[in-house]
């Protein structure tokens, strides 16, 4: 992921849990469209905290392994899905992956 990607439409807080629900039952679609809608906001986190573009590509991936590891079988994101990656970008980016 890099800055000159292009960015996925705007999508809302609930769009994203909805994809995040569809996720949790094994739907890979659907956790494909929630990384294409949230991926380019969690790199920029990522990038703010870090400072370093090569860091940040390192991390992303990571930080979506352990979404789609800890959403499966879960009704609902822990709480909204956008503040959920936020969350576990900044713990990976401190290094308390």
């Amino acid at each position: 992921m890099t800055m000159t990607d292009a960015a996925s439409p705007a999508t809302t807080d609930d769009d994203l849990d909805a994809l995040l629900r569809r996720a949790a039952t094994g739907d890979c679609d659907a956790f494909v469209a929630f990384y294409d809608a949230t991926a380019p906001r969690v790199y920029a986190v990522l990038l703010a905290l870090t400072g370093i573009a090569a860091r940040a590509d390192a991390l992303l991936e990571g930080i979506y392994v352990e979404a789609w590891e800890r959403m499966r079988g879960r009704a609902a994101p822990p709480c909204p899905g956008m503040q959920w990656m936020s969350a576990i970008a900044h713990r990976h980016a401190a290094g308390r992956a």
